[in-house]
């Protein structure tokens, strides 16, 4: 009877064995389960939140693009206005290449002095091309400050689109799950 008992004794131990390992089991599947629950949960709250930043960003997408491109076109107009600078920039190196040939005009009076009533004359026509080339100047200085007029009221433009065009930024930064 003595290997009965023991063996007995020995069936009993498995048996309790068999049981703790059963409820060590249960307790991991219930753990497991409720990882798949929280991590099902993440998934959709993920989804959830990436369909929500794709409708908003879709909804924003229009008017930034209507943005970079009135950007693009004040650009465009800054560019023109460059051109129209530079050529009045060239113009007025042209006049002032008049400027040696008017001291030549004044060295040749301080020459002659003797024939005072022709120098008069070369004097005359000397201040006439002044005349001309101080008007021309003039003219040229008057469309460059219209230019930069012009390009003043553009970069202001600018500034105002710059600010437009960062407002979708600010929605993003108050959407911020973190903050």
């Amino acid at each position: 009877m003595n290997d009965a008992e023991a063996l007995d004794q020995a069936i009993g131990r498995f048996a309790g064995l068999v049981r703790r390992i059963d409820a060590q089991q249960r307790r991991i599947e219930a753990r497991v389960k409720l990882l798949y629950q929280l991590l099902f949960g993440a998934v959709v709250l993920l989804v959830a939140s990436l369909s929500y930043m794709s409708v908003m960003l879709s909804l924003q997408l229009p008017e930034a693009t209507a943005t970079v491109t009135l950007l693009n076109d004040r650009f465009a107009g800054i560019a023109d206005n460059m051109d129209r600078m530079e050529r009045s920039v060239r113009s007025i190196q042209v006049e002032m290449r008049v400027f040696p040939e008017l001291i030549g005009h004044v060295d040749s009076m301080h020459g002659a002095v003797a024939f005072m009533s022709h120098d008069m004359l070369d004097i005359a026509g000397a201040v006439a091309q002044m005349d001309s080339s101080v008007e021309h100047i003039s003219r040229s200085l008057t469309n460059m400050r219209g230019s930069f007029e012009v390009m003043q009221q553009t970069v202001g433009g600018m500034g105002r689109d710059v600010n437009h065009m960062s407002q979708p930024m600010r929605l993003f930064n108050q959407m911020n799950p973190l903050r």
